[in-house]
């Protein structure tokens, strides 16, 4: 029950703020994956002294059936790119004016990182998505917009029916098990993350949960809150 208590709580503070991801890997989606309905993975991070096994619950939204899936794909590839590309630092960016970044061409290099919070990834990922044609013309049409509230800036594709959210920052794997996440003040936990034999596969979960998540399908205050709902 003490496990179980401890996982909520850590749950609800997931959704807490902006965050962020480095040496996360581009994970491949194909559509022949296709999750036809939203769901909850359970990936085990650590095996404690005692022989117990805690696992780590993470959103996976379904993929979008009125997205066209070369679309889907380019999407995917830009948030995978803008993740590995920042490196998320809120006081850096609020107590040294230098760091605010304007994308230059040498910015579409692999080699490309950058220092910022949410508003820094949201640009970075248009910047990305605005070298592509056919991307430009959902984004000038606004298939594909930036939007912003008090506290967040996020991507959304709009169809005729849904709204779907795209959030590279909380797909960002800083957010939970590197030391400037939301859990640095729970060192023990952010610990047991980085250094999981499961890590690449928190990566990849992680990386999923705030992509194409339909706003009909969001739950919680914070969740919408953060994201104007």
């Amino acid at each position: 029950m003490k496990r179980l208590l401890i996982l909520a709580i850590l749950s609800v503070l997931l959704i807490a703020g902006c965050a962020s991801s480095k040496n996360a890997k581009t994970v491949p989606v194909r559509r022949t994956d296709v999750r036809s309905v939203d769901t909850t993975v359970s990936i085990p991070y650590m095996i404690d002294s005692n022989g117990v096994t805690w696992s780590y619950p993470v959103f996976q939204p379904a993929v979008p059936a009125d997205v066209p899936s070369d679309i889907y794909t380019k999407l995917w590839n830009i948030n995978q790119k803008t993740i590995n590309a920042g490196k998320y630092d809120y006081d850096a960016v609020n107590f040294n004016p230098s760091q605010w970044i304007t994308y230059k061409e040498s910015a579409m290099s692999d080699n490309f990182t950058f220092t910022g919070v949410c508003s820094n990834y949201a640009d970075y990922f248009i910047f990305v998505l605005k070298h592509d044609a056919a991307l430009l013309a959902l984004f000038n049409n606004s298939v594909i917009t930036v939007n912003n509230s008090p506290t967040h800036r996020w991507i959304e594709y709009n169809t005729e029916e849904n709204r779907y959210i795209i959030d590279p920052t909380w797909c960002d794997w800083d957010y939970v098990g590197e030391p400037v996440g939301v859990y640095a003040g729970n060192a023990a936990f952010a610990e047991a993350c980085r250094t999981s034999f499961n890590r690449e596969k928190l990566i990849e979960a992680k990386s999923k949960e705030w992509f194409f998540r339909n706003v009909k399908t969001i739950i919680g205050d914070e969740n919408k809150r953060v994201h104007g709902l």
